[in-house]
Protein backbone atom coordinates (compact mmCIF):
# COMPACT_ATOMS: atom_id res chain seq x y z
CA UNK A 1 0.00 0.00 0.00
CA UNK A 2 1.46 3.16 -1.02
CA UNK A 3 -0.13 5.49 1.40
CA UNK A 4 -2.12 4.53 5.03
CA UNK A 5 -3.27 7.21 7.41
CA UNK A 6 -5.30 5.73 10.34
CA UNK A 7 -7.36 7.17 13.06
CA UNK A 8 -6.11 10.82 12.10
CA UNK A 9 -8.01 13.23 14.56
CA UNK A 10 -7.64 17.20 14.27
CA UNK A 11 -9.01 19.74 16.15
CA UNK A 12 -9.11 24.09 16.13
CA UNK A 13 -9.89 24.80 18.90
CA UNK A 14 -13.60 23.26 20.40
CA UNK A 15 -13.97 22.51 16.66
CA UNK A 16 -12.99 18.55 16.08
CA UNK A 17 -12.71 18.64 12.02
CA UNK A 18 -11.74 14.64 11.69
CA UNK A 19 -12.98 12.40 13.82
CA UNK A 20 -10.24 9.25 13.24
CA UNK A 21 -10.42 9.29 9.91
CA UNK A 22 -8.54 6.21 7.65
CA UNK A 23 -7.91 6.92 4.28
CA UNK A 24 -5.31 5.05 2.41
CA UNK A 25 -3.97 4.70 -1.49
CA UNK A 26 -2.40 1.90 -3.38
CA UNK A 27 0.29 1.93 -6.02
CA UNK A 28 -1.18 2.71 -9.24
CA UNK A 29 -4.47 3.80 -7.99
CA UNK A 30 -6.54 7.08 -8.68
CA UNK A 31 -8.55 7.65 -5.42
CA UNK A 32 -11.36 10.05 -5.46
CA UNK A 33 -11.66 12.01 -2.14
CA UNK A 34 -14.92 13.37 -2.42
CA UNK A 35 -17.21 15.74 0.19
CA UNK A 36 -19.36 18.92 0.65
CA UNK A 37 -17.12 22.11 1.60
CA UNK A 38 -16.17 21.85 5.39
CA UNK A 39 -16.00 17.65 5.53
CA UNK A 40 -12.60 17.81 6.38
CA UNK A 41 -10.96 16.86 3.24
CA UNK A 42 -8.18 20.04 2.77
CA UNK A 43 -7.57 19.44 6.56
CA UNK A 44 -6.75 15.92 6.02
CA UNK A 45 -4.13 17.02 2.97
CA UNK A 46 -2.41 19.80 4.32
CA UNK A 47 -1.75 16.72 7.30
CA UNK A 48 -0.42 14.59 4.07
CA UNK A 49 1.36 17.48 3.00
CA UNK A 50 3.24 18.64 6.22
CA UNK A 51 1.08 21.96 6.67
CA UNK A 52 -0.91 20.66 9.68
CA UNK A 53 -0.02 18.36 12.52
CA UNK A 54 -2.84 16.05 13.45
CA UNK A 55 -3.47 15.81 17.23
CA UNK A 56 -3.19 11.91 16.81
CA UNK A 57 -3.17 9.23 14.30
CA UNK A 58 -0.40 7.72 12.16
CA UNK A 59 0.80 7.96 8.37
CA UNK A 60 2.85 5.61 6.70
CA UNK A 61 4.26 5.38 3.34
CA UNK A 62 5.18 2.16 1.42
CA UNK A 63 4.82 0.53 4.93
CA UNK A 64 7.19 3.12 7.05
CA UNK A 65 5.77 5.05 9.53
CA UNK A 66 6.36 8.96 8.83
CA UNK A 67 5.84 12.15 10.76
CA UNK A 68 5.59 15.72 8.80
CA UNK A 69 6.51 18.51 10.91
CA UNK A 70 7.21 20.41 7.55
CA UNK A 71 5.98 20.11 3.71
CA UNK A 72 9.52 19.74 2.95
CA UNK A 73 9.51 16.53 4.84
CA UNK A 74 6.17 15.81 2.70
CA UNK A 75 8.23 16.49 -0.47
CA UNK A 76 11.40 14.05 0.34
CA UNK A 77 8.75 11.47 1.39
CA UNK A 78 7.90 11.46 -2.59
CA UNK A 79 4.36 13.48 -1.67
CA UNK A 80 3.02 15.99 -4.31
CA UNK A 81 0.70 18.77 -3.78
CA UNK A 82 -0.67 20.35 -7.04
CA UNK A 83 -3.03 23.47 -6.06
CA UNK A 84 -5.69 25.27 -7.80
CA UNK A 85 -3.19 28.11 -7.78
CA UNK A 86 -0.75 26.93 -9.49
CA UNK A 87 2.87 27.36 -8.43
CA UNK A 88 4.77 28.97 -11.68
CA UNK A 89 6.37 31.53 -13.09
CA UNK A 90 4.53 33.10 -16.98
CA UNK A 91 8.04 34.85 -17.48
CA UNK A 92 9.87 32.06 -17.46
CA UNK A 93 10.22 29.10 -20.09
CA UNK A 94 9.04 25.41 -18.99
CA UNK A 95 12.01 24.16 -18.14
CA UNK A 96 13.23 26.79 -16.33
CA UNK A 97 10.00 26.41 -14.06
CA UNK A 98 10.84 22.82 -13.90
CA UNK A 99 13.86 23.38 -11.86
CA UNK A 100 13.75 26.73 -9.85
CA UNK A 101 15.28 26.55 -6.91
CA UNK A 102 17.19 23.00 -8.41
CA UNK A 103 19.02 24.41 -11.26
CA UNK A 104 21.54 22.12 -12.72
CA UNK A 105 24.88 23.71 -12.85
CA UNK A 106 28.41 22.86 -15.37
CA UNK A 107 31.28 22.71 -12.94
CA UNK A 108 32.26 26.05 -13.90
CA UNK A 109 29.06 27.13 -11.70
CA UNK A 110 26.89 28.46 -14.77
CA UNK A 111 23.66 27.01 -15.52
CA UNK A 112 23.42 23.76 -17.85
CA UNK A 113 20.44 24.63 -19.80
CA UNK A 114 21.10 21.88 -21.97
CA UNK A 115 20.66 18.92 -19.17
CA UNK A 116 17.78 20.72 -17.98
CA UNK A 117 16.00 21.25 -20.92
CA UNK A 118 16.72 17.06 -21.78
CA UNK A 119 16.10 16.07 -18.91
CA UNK A 120 12.83 17.85 -19.02
CA UNK A 121 11.93 16.54 -22.51
CA UNK A 122 12.69 12.76 -20.86
CA UNK A 123 9.61 13.47 -17.60
CA UNK A 124 7.27 15.03 -20.31
CA UNK A 125 8.09 11.58 -22.89
CA UNK A 126 6.84 9.65 -19.74
CA UNK A 127 3.65 11.61 -19.40
CA UNK A 128 3.06 10.77 -22.65
CA UNK A 129 2.72 14.64 -23.85
CA UNK A 130 4.40 16.98 -26.52
CA UNK A 131 5.62 20.33 -24.57
CA UNK A 132 8.91 21.96 -25.97
CA UNK A 133 11.12 22.73 -22.94
CA UNK A 134 12.02 26.25 -23.96
CA UNK A 135 8.30 27.47 -24.71
CA UNK A 136 7.43 30.06 -22.44
CA UNK A 137 5.19 29.17 -19.97
CA UNK A 138 2.62 32.22 -20.75
CA UNK A 139 2.23 30.91 -24.27
CA UNK A 140 0.84 27.35 -22.81
CA UNK A 141 -2.84 26.56 -21.63
CA UNK A 142 -3.98 25.96 -18.19
CA UNK A 143 -3.79 22.17 -18.85
CA UNK A 144 -0.22 22.63 -19.85
CA UNK A 145 0.44 24.24 -16.87
CA UNK A 146 -1.50 21.66 -15.00
CA UNK A 147 1.27 18.87 -16.74
CA UNK A 148 4.43 20.75 -16.01
CA UNK A 149 3.27 21.28 -12.19
CA UNK A 150 3.05 17.82 -12.25
CA UNK A 151 6.32 16.96 -14.70
CA UNK A 152 8.18 18.94 -11.67
CA UNK A 153 6.78 16.46 -8.95
CA UNK A 154 7.98 13.85 -10.98
CA UNK A 155 11.69 14.91 -10.99
CA UNK A 156 11.25 15.64 -7.71
CA UNK A 157 10.04 11.70 -7.58
CA UNK A 158 7.06 12.13 -5.75
CA UNK A 159 4.92 8.52 -6.15
CA UNK A 160 1.62 10.00 -4.43
CA UNK A 161 0.50 13.01 -6.20
CA UNK A 162 -2.69 14.91 -5.00
CA UNK A 163 -4.54 17.18 -7.19
CA UNK A 164 -7.20 19.52 -5.91
CA UNK A 165 -10.47 20.40 -8.11
CA UNK A 166 -8.03 20.20 -11.27
CA UNK A 167 -10.82 20.58 -13.50
CA UNK A 168 -11.90 24.12 -12.31
CA UNK A 169 -10.68 26.42 -15.14
CA UNK A 170 -10.34 24.10 -17.91
CA UNK A 171 -12.08 23.49 -20.94
CA UNK A 172 -13.57 20.15 -22.06
CA UNK A 173 -10.78 19.09 -24.52
CA UNK A 174 -8.17 20.00 -21.18
CA UNK A 175 -9.84 18.33 -18.92
CA UNK A 176 -9.35 14.90 -21.26
CA UNK A 177 -5.78 15.81 -21.80
CA UNK A 178 -5.03 15.69 -18.02
CA UNK A 179 -7.20 12.97 -17.38
CA UNK A 180 -5.30 11.21 -20.20
CA UNK A 181 -2.09 12.25 -18.65
CA UNK A 182 -3.11 10.80 -15.23
CA UNK A 183 -4.18 7.94 -16.24
CA UNK A 184 -0.81 7.48 -17.96
CA UNK A 185 0.80 7.84 -14.59
CA UNK A 186 -1.38 5.58 -12.60
CA UNK A 187 -0.43 2.49 -15.31
CA UNK A 188 3.17 3.84 -14.11
CA UNK A 189 2.43 2.68 -10.78
CA UNK A 190 2.15 6.64 -9.67
CA UNK A 191 -0.71 6.93 -7.06
CA UNK A 192 -3.01 9.97 -7.45
CA UNK A 193 -5.62 11.18 -4.89
CA UNK A 194 -8.29 13.17 -6.98
CA UNK A 195 -10.37 15.88 -5.04
CA UNK A 196 -13.03 16.93 -6.66
CA UNK A 197 -17.15 18.06 -6.37
CA UNK A 198 -17.74 17.02 -10.01
CA UNK A 199 -19.06 13.62 -9.65
CA UNK A 200 -19.44 13.02 -13.04
CA UNK A 201 -15.67 13.18 -13.59
CA UNK A 202 -14.83 11.21 -10.30
CA UNK A 203 -16.87 8.14 -12.18
CA UNK A 204 -15.36 8.67 -15.26
CA UNK A 205 -11.62 9.06 -14.10
CA UNK A 206 -11.17 7.41 -10.48
CA UNK A 207 -10.46 3.71 -9.51
CA UNK A 208 -11.67 4.33 -6.29
CA UNK A 209 -13.22 6.32 -3.65
CA UNK A 210 -13.54 7.90 -0.09
CA UNK A 211 -16.40 10.16 1.22
CA UNK A 212 -16.10 12.63 3.93
CA UNK A 213 -19.17 13.89 6.26
CA UNK A 214 -18.38 15.72 9.19
CA UNK A 215 -14.70 14.86 9.64
CA UNK A 216 -15.45 10.93 9.19
CA UNK A 217 -15.28 8.42 6.53
CA UNK A 218 -18.99 7.34 5.65
CA UNK A 219 -18.34 5.70 2.61
CA UNK A 220 -15.49 4.07 0.42
CA UNK A 221 -14.77 1.67 -2.12
CA UNK A 222 -14.64 0.67 -6.07
CA UNK A 223 -16.29 3.45 -8.24
CA UNK A 224 -17.41 0.81 -10.67
CA UNK A 225 -21.17 0.45 -10.23
CA UNK A 226 -21.92 3.52 -8.14
CA UNK A 227 -23.89 6.17 -9.91
CA UNK A 228 -23.20 10.05 -9.22
CA UNK A 229 -26.62 10.05 -7.03
CA UNK A 230 -25.01 7.21 -4.29
CA UNK A 231 -22.35 9.46 -4.15
CA UNK A 232 -24.18 12.91 -3.69
CA UNK A 233 -26.35 10.99 -1.06
CA UNK A 234 -22.98 9.53 0.56
CA UNK A 235 -21.96 13.48 0.94
CA UNK A 236 -25.10 14.87 2.73
CA UNK A 237 -26.85 12.27 4.10
CA UNK A 238 -29.67 12.22 2.87
CA UNK A 239 -31.70 11.39 -0.72
CA UNK A 240 -30.87 14.23 -3.66
CA UNK A 241 -33.96 15.39 -5.53
CA UNK A 242 -33.18 15.73 -8.75
CA UNK A 243 -36.42 16.60 -10.33
CA UNK A 244 -37.22 20.21 -10.45
CA UNK A 245 -39.76 21.58 -7.89
CA UNK A 246 -42.79 23.60 -9.49
CA UNK A 247 -45.99 25.30 -8.18
CA UNK A 248 -48.59 27.07 -9.90
CA UNK A 249 -48.17 30.87 -9.28
CA UNK A 250 -52.03 32.70 -9.85
CA UNK A 251 -50.91 36.05 -11.95
CA UNK A 252 -53.19 38.65 -10.60
CA UNK A 253 -54.26 41.51 -12.00
CA UNK A 254 -51.61 44.63 -13.65
CA UNK A 255 -50.36 46.61 -10.32
CA UNK A 256 -48.19 48.79 -12.46
CA UNK A 257 -47.79 50.32 -15.90
CA UNK A 258 -45.13 52.70 -16.91
CA UNK A 259 -44.82 53.97 -21.43
CA UNK A 260 -42.69 56.32 -23.25
CA UNK A 261 -41.31 57.37 -19.93
CA UNK A 262 -38.36 60.44 -20.72
CA UNK A 263 -35.95 62.63 -18.69
CA UNK A 264 -33.80 64.70 -21.02
CA UNK A 265 -30.85 62.38 -22.31
CA UNK A 266 -31.13 60.29 -19.24
CA UNK A 267 -33.67 58.27 -20.66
Amino acid sequence: MALSMRKIVKSFDANQVLKGVDFSTDNGEIRALIGENGAGKTTLMNILGGVLQPDSGTIEIDGKERKFLTPRDSINAGIAFIHQEMNLINDLNVYENLFIGRELKKRSGFLDRQAMAAKADDVFRRLEVDINPNTMLRDLDASYKQIVEIARALLMKATIIIMDEPTTSLTEIEIERVFKMMRTLRDQGVSLVFISHKLKEVLELCDTYTVLRDGEVVKQGNVAGVTELELARHMVGHDVRTEKLRRDVQIGKEALRAEKLSHGRDF
